[in-house]
């Protein structure tokens, strides 16, 4: 019996797979052999789109080299006549990205079908307690985190929020920077985003919608910090600023999170 061994999934990732697939990953089936669904976007009952970690097949591997370099990736399809984007659009904002910041390269796209390095980790909303309805329920939720999970995730925010500032100096800006399109790897120890379906260009739209595109996905990640906040108090730095000078137009009441985190800055009014 063959023993479970590392698999390569990215340039800086390797993951141990199940015994099983082991022969798949060495000879490759005829056809994408699906290991598990992680992703499924569904409007009116309808399918839209499905995210799978997929074994390359013979064919796939023919056709993308990387597939044949990482045989275990990522393989997001989309449904013949529904809408979406352009994967081979996908594909190039992708690719840009992966210049700019720490992202592996795109493996491959068709008409219908996307396909990346699978990153193993957790998305950053899934290990955040934040981000309930209303917004002014995240407060409580902020100050009940015990100091390790309030720390660990400001860091995580913080690396969330460089990366976005990077890609968007460099002219790229992610067009949906929620906080699930970022994906924590623990080792090493990273915040990668994903799904560039909607990212933009600088150079291909007018400045003002540039502009305009920039500060909703800052705004995005900018909110977390507000709430943040209400658990440890005021931060430094750049994050922390800009989430504090936005404060009016990221959460309401504005002034119950202005009060919880002067109470966390030690009575001290925030500037």
């Amino acid at each position: 019996m063959e023993e479970s061994r590392p698999i390569e999934v990215s340039p800086r990732h390797r993951i141990v797979i199940g015994e099983d697939y082991l022969p798949m990953i060495d000879r490759a089936p005829r056809e994408d052999f699906v290991v598990r669904t992680l992703a499924k976007r569904v409007i009116s009952g309808r399918p839209m789109m499905m995210g799978e970690l997929v074994v390359a097949g013979a064919a796939t591997r023919q056709a993308y080299p990387l597939a044949q370099k990482y045989p275990l990736h990522f393989r997001k399809t989309y449904y013949p006549g529904r809408l979406h984007g352009d994967p081979c659009l996908e594909l190039e904002r992708h690719t840009l990205a992966s210049q700019l910041v720490p992202v592996p390269p795109p493996i491959g796209c068709t008409r219908n079908t996307f396909r990346s390095c699978f990153l193993p980790g957790s998305a950053l909303d899934r290990l955040s307690p934040l981000g309930t309805e209303p917004d002014e329920s995240n407060v409580v939720h902020a100050q009940q985190m015990s100091l390790a999970t309030a720390t660990g995730l400001w860091s995580l925010l913080q690396q969330a929020y460089d990366v976005l500032t990077t890609m968007q100096e460099g002219g790229l800006t992610h067009g949906d920077a929620y906080p699930h399109n970022f994906i924590v790897c623990p080792s090493p120890l990273e915040v990668l985003p994903v799904d560039f379906e909607r990212a933009i260009v600088r150079d291909e739209v007018e400045l003002s919608h540039w502009e305009q595109r920039c500060q909703q996905d800052r705004d995005l990640l900018l909110k977390l910090a507000v709430y943040l906040q209400c658990g440890l108090g005021q931060q430094r730095g750049t994050l922390a600023r800009e989430a504090l000078s936005r404060l009016e137009e990221l959460v309401r009441p504005a002034e119950v999170f202005r009060r919880a985190i002067t109470e966390r800055s030690h009575g001290e009014p925030f500037t």
